[in-house]
């Protein structure tokens, strides 16, 4: 177990006081393990959840204006003790118009919220109690009778907390409570699990393989365990359960992708990509987007999506004004109008089409070209990532395939304009399409092959030969580099060397591309002793020595993809 905590015993004691201390104008500590608000409002209902830690922010990251007056915690993923739940209760109950606790149902909070809940009620305290049960994943659990509650729960607190904000009394706002749980609906999936601090180990296993559909948020089991999908179907399979479980046709909803802990913002952008898409499909309007750690499961690598179906009163009560140390107010979603600006299209470049077929053969062949150098960073597309995964970004041969499968995509046209045109249009291709300093390498290389075309009049071995030569000038200008870097250039150098030589000696083309993808990929071994001075690998210094230089690599197999290609 690698976490960053120090004894697992002093965990729950020390996340609260490190969040008080984070928020001292927001929340306070009661005791331990009971934070409330740090300027309490009397007169009002008093809004009392809680249960196990590790969830956090949930719960006590929702304490304080317009949201819940006091957070109970239990150790890890472990409901709070009676005389916990108690005291909670007894912190907020004097002066208040009663006391409503928020339950998610689990047996333990459960059980433990309603005994504490008679206690205060013979101690002569006004207070009730709602459960929310959110979860469509499993009608039953282990941990639960009935469905779990989960993320939604969040949007409970907000609606109950800006009823209460009001004054109305407690039936009142129990209502609103109920009716917000009544309304909303949610669903998760992991892909690797957490582990509890005191356990010391993940409290299940998912081969690397693997997700649980429906995983609750200690990790209790879920509709199945399936073998890894593309987040897309992920995002439909719960979609369509949480839709079919409630008729939110005819109405607007607030939507939110939740973290369960390990899943970056990255990766929910692209969860809450496709439930917005989803959603429009099937006549459902997005009112309100909340996208991040609402409720987390430790370190869980997974997600939910909670919808709430909303009306003009849930719709006021989640935009009344709330401030509590964890609630990010939803973003209003618009619907774009008409005077709205297009989206910009970066880096088109238009193409002067012939009419005809190909421009000419020496457009063909650079077509061809260009198609063999996709076929071939394609191939090699995995093995390109694994040389920049210890010294670069792990991105490189990803986005190589990426940018030059989008060159390919318009050979249809690039072969219809001559061959500096469709040189140019690669390469400009090449810059919007490859990420990282890549991209506008690799770019500069193609425009300065159209370049010399255009000025040599067509595709030659030395037309060629000095284009190339250009690029390599183009690139030590843009990246500072020069052969010995571990870079590219060192790849280049050689077969700039072995073209000219050919030149020189009248040498067969088709010899002569053979001798450079030679040349280059030797160079590129080269690279492996090599100290990195430029790009992201010379951060690492010394500790560069012994990994091939990603870029050399791809570059070489780019020459053999040339060489290749004129033989066709």
């Amino acid at each position: 177990m690698k976490k960053f905590i120090n004894d697992p015993a002093d965990v729950e004691r020390q996340v609260v006081d490190g969040y008080v201390k984070a928020y001292p104008s927001l929340i306070a500590k009661a005791a331990d393990d009971i934070v409330v608000r740090a300027h309490a409002k009397r007169n009002k209902v008093a809004l009392v959840s809680g249960g196990g830690m590790g969830h956090e922010p949930a719960h006590l990251g929702f304490v304080g204006s317009g949201m819940l007056d006091a957070a109970v915690g239990g150790a890890v993923f472990t409901s709070p003790a009676v005389d916990r739940v108690a005291a909670g209760i007894g912190a907020v109950a004097p002066g208040n118009k009663g006391v409503l606790l928020i339950i998610k149902n689990y047996t333990g909070d459960a059980v433990n919220f309603k005994m504490a809940e008679q206690a205060a009620r013979e101690d002569g305290f006004n207070v009730d109690h709602v459960i929310v049960d959110d979860d469509v994943a499993v009608q039953d659990s282990t941990f639960t009778v009935g469905r779990r509650g989960v993320a939604g729960t969040v949007f409970v607190h907000k609606c109950a907390g800006a009823a209460a904000e009001t004054g109305v009394d407690l039936p009142e706002v129990k209502r609103v409570a109920e009716k917000a749980i009544a309304n909303v609906r949610t669903m998760g999936v992991a892909i690797e699990p957490c582990t509890v601090p005191a356990a010391g180990k993940p409290g299940f296993e998912l081969a690397d393989d693997e997700m649980e559909m429906g995983v609750g948020i200690h990790g209790e089991p879920g509709v199945r365990r399936a073998a890894m999908e593309p987040v897309d179907a992920m995002v439909d399979e719960m979609l369509e359960k949480i839709l079919g479980d409630i008729d939110y046709s005819g109405h607007e909803v607030a939507v939110m992708v939740n973290s369960s802990g390990a899943t970056p913002p990255y990766e929910l952008a692209i969860v809450n990509n496709r439930v917005h898409d989803l959603l429009t499909s099937h006549g459902i309007p997005v009112w309100r987007t909340y996208m991040g750690p609402y409720m987390t499961s430790l370190e869980m690598r997974g997600f939910s999506i909670s919808i709430l179906r909303l009306d003009d009163e849930l719709k006021e009560l989640l935009a009344a004004p709330a401030q509590a140390p964890a609630w990010v107010e939803g973003s209003v979603v618009r619907e774009a109008t008409d005077a709205a600006p297009a989206a910009a299209k970066v880096c088109e470049q238009k193409v002067e089409v012939t009419d005809g077929g190909v421009a000419d053969e020496a457009t063909g062949l650079v077509c061809r070209v260009l198609s063999e150098v996709a076929d071939v960073l394609s191939t090699h597309k995995d093995e390109l990532t694994e040389l920049d995964m210890p010294i670069g970004d792990s991105d490189h041969g990803i986005n190589m395939a990426r940018g030059f499968e989008a060159v390919r995509e318009q050979l249809p046209v690039l072969e219809k304009g001559g061959v500096p045109a469709a040189l140019r249009t690669a390469g400009m291709t090449v810059v919007s399409k490859v990420g990282g300093s890549s991209g506008p390498l690799y770019g500069t290389i193609l425009r300065k092959l159209g370049i010399t075309a255009k000025k040599m009049g067509g595709l030659t071995l030395d037309s060629l030969t000095v284009g190339l030569d250009a690029g390599f000038k183009g690139i030590q200008e843009l990246a500072g580099a020069k052969e010995g870097d571990k870079t590219m250039l060192d790849a280049m150098a050689p077969a700039i060397r072995s073209l000219e030589r050919s030149v020189e000696e009248h040498q067969d083309i088709a010899e002569a591309l053979d001798a450079a993808a030679a040349a280059a990929a030797e160079g590129a071994e080269a690279t492996i002793p090599l100290i990195a001075r430029k790009g992201r690998a010379s951060y690492l210094g010394e500790r560069s020595v012994g990994h091939k230089d990603p870029g050399a690599a791809s570059f070489a197999y780019c020459m053999a993809a040339i060489a290749q290609a004129y033989k066709n």
